[in-house]
């Protein structure tokens, strides 16, 4: 007979290890929060939810299920303001207020940049771009990025533009900066830099454009692979409004004349089913006037030749209320704020049109906002420090 101790036999943790294909298989499936978890569990477990397999894999699972983050604020002046998360905006949404990670009080409230892949671009600078922050909300990970170019005495300056997205070329998300100075003749010069998150610098880069002086308010939208803004054309564009794009890839910049009908219209460049699109809608909202309550999208569309051309895909028209475009929401549906009604309850609304099956959906953002900003976001595992 054999002797009964009461204890039960050491089996070596070795024997009950599955194959790391099936490890990284079931992490893949998991919330990055109980992912950031297992880091405190031992060495072994923080190295492997940092592989680029399993950051790679859980990233592809996260990314059909976006959820929406909303920059809002009620004044002009910045207050009210905050940053929302809202998962599953369509359905049985849930909202939750994200905690800024700043160690001191900003003059204003941050700046999205963009939102790609997980990583946020904050920019964080009282003015003239000169200050950011790359951050995970999923991982609480944050990074602060100063910039080369600066303002000075006796070069100040005038405007900066921004943009932030993934170059699939070089496996990179880069920010990118475009600084203009004011010059004694009419046209300003401009000087360009990037910050590579695989490389963790900042450079300034030669190339630029000649052709356009680009507008305020919108930072860059990506479109593959492309950062894009509206500009006013110059020289051969002169007398119509143009969408510089910037090839992160190649870092080159190019210029594409717009339809004509944005000449005197605000224009939002936007992204559709991976294509370049815009929204033109009025500069002055007036319900009883001529032609000033149309709502147009457009998408830049392949032609049979290989050439491109720019196709109207919806109008809304003589409608109640103002219409404007705040962004696109997975790519497809268009999100559009409604504003402008006479009576004291008729606070804005928001809402998202397909303008495939031309379906319509109220989105569940109850304020009363001054301003508000709309960015496609997924949790991902993906690093502040890139590559190192």
């Amino acid at each position: 007979m054999h002797s009964c101790s009461g204890r039960r036999p050491r089996i070596m943790a070795s024997s009950l290890s599955l194959p790391q294909n099936i490890i990284t298989d079931i992490l893949s499936r998991l919330p990055v929060k109980s992912l950031t978890r297992f880091k405190s569990v031992s060495k072994n477990w923080g190295h492997l939810t940092s592989t680029p397999a399993l950051v790679a894999t859980h990233l592809s699972r996260s990314s059909p299920d976006p959820s929406l983050l909303i920059r809002r604020y009620n004044t002009q002046s910045g207050g009210g303001f905050g940053i929302w998360l809202i998962t599953n905006p369509t359905r049985n949404y849930g909202s939750l207020l994200l905690k800024i990670p700043l160690q001191e009080p900003l003059p204003r409230f941050p700046k999205i940049v963009g939102s790609v892949d997980g990583l946020v671009c904050l920019d964080v600078s009282p003015c003239y771009g000169s200050e950011f922050v790359l951050w995970n909300p999923g991982t609480k990970q944050f990074k602060g990025l100063f910039p080369l170019i600066a303002s000075s005495k006796n070069n100040p300056i005038w405007l900066v533009f921004l943009g932030f997205g993934f170059d699939s070329f070089n496996n990179d998300y880069k920010l990118v900066r475009i600084v203009s100075f004011r010059r004694n003749d009419a046209f300003p010069f401009v000087r360009v830099e990037v910050y590579s998150w695989r490389d963790g610098v900042w450079k300034e880069i030669q190339e630029s454009f000649d052709f356009a002086v680009l507008c305020g308010g919108q930072d860059g939208v990506v479109v593959n692979g492309s950062l894009n803004w509206v500009g006013i054309g110059l020289e051969r564009f002169a007398d119509r409004k143009v969408v510089v794009s910037f090839d992160m890839g190649r870092e080159v910049f190019k210029t594409i004349p717009l339809p004509a009908v944005t000449r005197l219209a605000n224009v939002k460049v936007m992204s559709y089913m991976g294509s370049l699109a815009i929204a033109v809608y009025p500069l002055v909202f007036a319900a009883n006037g001529d032609n000033m309550n149309r709502f147009e999208f457009w998408v830049l569309s392949d032609c049979d030749d290989g050439s491109k051309q720019w196709t109207i895909m919806f109008v809304i028209e003589n409608f109640s209320k103002s219409l404007i475009p705040i962004g696109t929401w997975i790519d497809r549906e268009v999100v559009i704020k409604n504003i402008g009604g006479r009576a004291r309850e008729d606070y804005p609304s928001f809402f998202l049109y397909d303008p495939v099956d031309k379906g319509t959906k109220r989105l569940p953002v109850d304020c009363v906002d001054f301003y508000i900003e709309g960015y496609s976001y997924v949790q991902s595992l993906v690093s502040v420090n890139g590559r190192s």
